[in-house]
């Protein structure tokens, strides 16, 4: 089960010691369109990371020695261990100053960074494969998404019991089950995460695997270009800082084992994530469009390392959240 993995992803945690849940409201704020920011170089003082921006660069870099941020000036792309992660506001200049936004620090980055340890059960998993029966996902020639969708939970579901989890699948034929119902299945059925397993489909050009976790409240979509907007909280946003835990181990376990281009970790409304009472990601596992991406998606020894990843992604986010309490 790759327990070494594993356990080193557990020792970097252990070294970037968690900041107090309320060290942030301590930091200075500045309105910038609107919204909250503060320097990254307080916020950095604060989580005990050092900052290198070099003289004309636009790329702004905090390191502990066990982890490594990356963030470009006017974007909403970051890096965390090599790893893409989308904010939902841009990071900003102001006079040679860097600005971060209150709200992606408390939303995004302080969940991945300092993951509070929990003693919450983490043994049943829900499996969701997309779409099915007359609902056929994306198309490409003979092949339809709802197929590789239930091969791949299939996969997934042998190696997590192997693993010594428990499994649900949300349908384990080729039948319609509505949007609504899946999650609900998850929170009836006592599942403790949350896991919709998609294939993606665009122009021929585009490739890559992201995983998504719900929108924070407040703010629009990634795919939308992030900002702010007036979209509620949802049943899902209760799990916020689990989703973005969970998301960002399985994109990082994912891009880092396949050869697959990152494009991210990222938010969406998608009805299924919008519903769910526990911690729940939604993966697009490649794009059916581009034939680099469907020739793996359609092989079966590709399928198994690609559910080794997910699998991998679960252990460590189980691991993460196993730290002793004494370690916050």
């Amino acid at each position: 089960m790759r327990v070494v993995q594993i356990v080193f992803a557990v020792a970097l945690c252990l070294l970037a010691a968690p900041a107090p849940a309320d060290s942030l409201q301590h930091l200075e704020r500045i309105s910038i369109s609107g919204s909250d920011y503060v320097r990254i170089n307080e916020w950095a003082d604060v989580i005990d990371f050092q900052v290198k921006w070099p003289k004309n660069s636009e790329f702004i870099t905090l390191t502990n020695g066990a982890m490594r941020v990356q963030f470009a000036i006017d974007s909403r792309k970051t890096e965390i261990d090599g790893v893409t992660v989308w904010l939902s506001l841009p990071v900003v200049n102001r006079s040679g100053v860097a600005m971060i936004s209150l709200a992606d620090l408390r939303s995004t980055l302080r969940p991945i960074l300092s993951p509070r340890p929990s003693d919450a059960s983490i043994q049943t998993i829900c499996l969701d494969p997309g779409h099915g029966g007359k609902d056929k996902g994306e198309i490409s020639g003979i092949h339809f998404e709802k197929k590789y969708a239930l091969l791949l939970a299939k996969e997934v579901s042998d190696q997590l019991e192997e693993a010594g989890f428990d499994v649900i699948l949300t349908r384990t034929q080729d039948k319609l089950v509505d949007l609504s119902e899946r999650p609900l299945i998850a929170h009836q059925r006592g599942a403790d995460l949350f896991v919709s397993l998609h294939y993606n489909s665009a122009s021929s050009a585009v490739k890559g695997i992201e995983v998504y976790c719900v929108t924070p409240s407040g703010f629009n979509s990634s795919n939308e270009g992030g900002g702010k907007s007036s979209d509620p909280t949802y049943p899902g946003n209760e799990q916020n800082d689990r989703n973005v835990l969970l998301a960002y181990q399985i994109q990082k376990s994912l891009v880092r084992s396949l050869p697959f281009e990152d494009r991210g970790m990222k938010r969406s409304r998608f009805e299924v994530l919008r519903q769910a009472r526990l911690p729940a990601i939604l993966v697009e596992g490649g794009f059916m469009s581009n034939s680099g991406d469907a020739a793996k998606i359609y092989d079966a020894e590709f399928r198994k390392k690609m559910a080794r990843a997910i699998v991998d992604g679960i252990l460590t986010y189980k691991g993460v959240l196993a730290r002793p309490l004494a370690n916050q």
